[in-house]
């Protein structure tokens, strides 16, 4: 955390999992000063409220796809968190996916650029990715490093709005980095779950409200991949390295590599959630498969995370502990 004491740093997507996390991890640090892009004001005033009263939080409720006003001062960090997930909003809205992270990318860049130009300051950028770079194109489960990237999704697929988005933004970031030595980093996430002040549209999340509520989890088929799942609280741990001690020009897989249980199909952490929340309620919610239940499944991917552990880094968090720390969030909130 010291090498963030006196910097002041940009975090977009302020509002979502990952952003909330990194700010609430570097106001720990009392020299810090965050400057926290969303879109919704309303969202970003109660989340911050004592950090904007005590002047180490500034504002700005913006898309993440406008340019950024250079009236904001020196930045030192950039976190680029900020991109739709909801599997709903890749498919109905794939122009609003693509924009955040394609001209968001390029405006933060941008304003790097002009920032060094103008006052000799480099700043540096840490570039969200995702797992979605790798594809899921084997019939088998595989194990990927940060090079295997030549297999992509099919460009007429639902989710390649989201998944080429994130590839292309990688080009773009390495591009600045070559040809005017820009600072950036790149963090390849698995899919990251924990608490969070507002809720995304996404299964996990949908799980836990239908089990809070006492329904049933209902699922349409039981063949689901398996996936690399990681704890928001190892996820920030990861990035904050990375940003202070990665090389520029760099991808850093920030993923479990399915230590710890984290390897776990969308199913399987509903049976577990299910459980949990069973228990701490004292009530009886149950998973429910509208097919019959299979016991083979469609391959899955786990992300190498051994340049990530060079750094010093390890996972904490198994699954039923990240889960059980989420629902409790839930519950006493």
């Amino acid at each position: 955390m010291s090498a963030f004491s006196n910097k002041t740093v940009l975090i977009t997507g302020a509002t979502g999992l990952m952003g909330s996390h990194i700010a609430s991890f570097l106001l720990k640090e009392n020299n810090v000063k965050i400057v926290a892009l969303s879109r919704n004001k309303e969202k970003l005033e109660r989340i911050y409220k004592e950090y904007i009263k005590a002047g180490r939080v500034k504002i700005i409720a913006q898309d993440a796809s406008k340019p950024i006003n250079d009236d904001i001062g020196c930045i030192d960090y950039i976190f680029h968190a900020a991109s739709p997930i909801s599997g709903a909003v890749i498919k109905e809205s794939p122009v609003d996916v693509i924009e955040p992270n394609v001209l968001g990318t390029k405006y933060l860049l941008d304003f790097l650029k002009n920032q060094t130009q103008e006052t000799g300051k480099k700043g540096r950028l840490v570039l969200f990715s995702s797992a979605t770079v790798y594809a899921n194109n084997t019939s088998e489960n595989i194990t990927v490093k940060e090079d295997e990237t030549s297999i992509a999704d099919n460009l007429d697929a639902v989710n390649s709005p989201y998944s080429e988005s994130k590839r292309f933004i990688e080009v773009l970031a390495k591009a600045y980095s070559r040809q005017y030595g820009i600072e950036t980093i790149i963090a390849r996430f698995s899919y990251i779950y924990g608490p969070v002040p507002y809720m995304p549209n996404t299964a996990f999340y949908e799980f836990i409200n239908k089990a809070e509520r006492g329904e049933d989890i209902t699922l349409n088929n039981s063949d689901i991949a398996r996936r690399d799942n990681i704890y928001v609280e190892d996820a920030v741990r990861g990035v904050l390295l990375i940003a202070e001690k990665g090389i520029s020009g760099e991808s850093y897989n920030i993923s479990s590599n399915g230590d710890l249980g984290n390897f776990k199909a969308v199913d399987e952490m509903a049976q577990i959630i299910s459980h949990q929340i069973n228990e701490s309620l004292n009530i009886k919610t149950q998973v429910k498969y509208l097919s019959e239940k299979s016991e083979n499944r469609k391959p899955g991917i786990c992300m190498d995370n051994n340049k990530l552990k060079q750094l010093g880094w390890n996972i904490q968090y198994s699954i039923e502990q990240g889960i059980k720390e989420t629902i409790n969030y839930y519950l006493n909130n």
